[in-house]
């Protein structure tokens, strides 16, 4: 009767240690669809690319590479990359050291952020 009472208790313990995902929708792997450059006007379909942002806890990595800190605060992304990507502007960051993105629109199956360089059309994978 007690090792059943040490292994229930010691269950508990360690699921309880787990760190819970508050991120809502924005939690999850992003497939980047489209990025649309603000200044000429040019759209770059990446629907065919392996493009994606995974999104956990506080933190994001992009496919090639990149790591990094967001802070959702309101209509706003802020992203700091620890470890910035091969090619940000793939992944549509252009500004990878301090990246801030309004979040035009956020659900469960589509998110479109927007930069001042950028905005970036995303899909739920």
């Amino acid at each position: 009767m007690k090792k059943i009472i040490y292994i229930l208790l010691g269950c508990a313990i360690l699921t309880s240690c787990q760190k819970a995902d508050d991120n809502g929708d924005l939690g999850g792997w992003w497939k980047l669809l489209q990025i649309e450059e603000v200044a000429n006007d040019t759209i770059i379909d990446k629907r065919n690319e392996d493009s994606f942002w995974a999104i956990q806890l506080r933190m994001i990595t992009t496919f090639n590479g990149g790591k990094g800190r967001f802070q959702h605060i309101d209509d706003s992304l802020f992203i700091q990359m620890l470890q910035k990507p091969l090619d940000g502007k793939a992944v549509g960051m252009y500004n990878p050291d301090n990246e801030r993105f309004k979040v035009n629109s956020l659900n469960s199956k589509r998110m479109v952020l927007q930069s001042e360089e950028v905005i970036l059309t995303f899909r739920k994978f």
